[in-house]
């Protein structure tokens, strides 16, 4: 058997545009447990999917620093299941206008449960920390609902700020 070896140019590849190559929306489904390991995978999936949005850096680093707080925020929250279903559901999705991210878990059907640690402020110092950095313009809109025993809270980022007050 007879082979060729070619010396080749070791260089990075490197591109004059940030822009994505692809404008097709991307959709991404995540089961996460609760181990810190895995919530920095998470931010890199939210920060890759603002990256294709095209947020700026510090936008992308920030929402995804904001969607760990909110898995962080929502574990204490989900319920004791027989099951073993103690695990955040969370869907990643971008669109040409926004990245959107979907945490879903069982716990209290109650529709309230867990939206002061969220938007309005704790009295505790833990959840303090989630409710100032959705306050500090980190996520432009939360949404929050329950239905038949599960929870699910979206969190979204506009590209364009004007959309983000609509």
């Amino acid at each position: 058997m007879d082979c060729i070896i070619v010396r080749t140019a070791a260089r990075h590849a490197t591109s004059a545009s940030w822009r994505p190559v692809t404008t097709d929306p991307a959709r991404t489904e995540l089961k996460v447990h609760n181990d810190s390991r895995l919530l920095l995978a998470v931010g890199a999936i939210v920060s890759h999917a603002a990256h294709r949005v095209g947020l700026p850096r510090e936008a992308q680093e920030g929402f995804a620093e904001a969607t760990m707080d909110a898995c962080r925020e929502t574990f204490p929250l989900i319920g004791n299941d027989t099951d073993g279903n103690r695990d955040l559901r969370m869907t990643v999705e971008d669109f040409s206008d926004r990245v959107q991210v979907t945490i879903e878990h069982s716990g209290d059907a109650n529709p309230t449960a867990g939206l002061d640690s969220f938007v309005g402020g704790s009295k505790e110092g833990v959840a303090a920390g989630i409710s100032h950095s959705l306050q500090d313009t980190r996520v432009d809109r939360v949404k929050y609902d329950t239905h038949e025993g599960r929870s699910r809270m979206t969190l979204i980022k506009y590209r364009d700020a004007s959309k983000a007050k609509v």
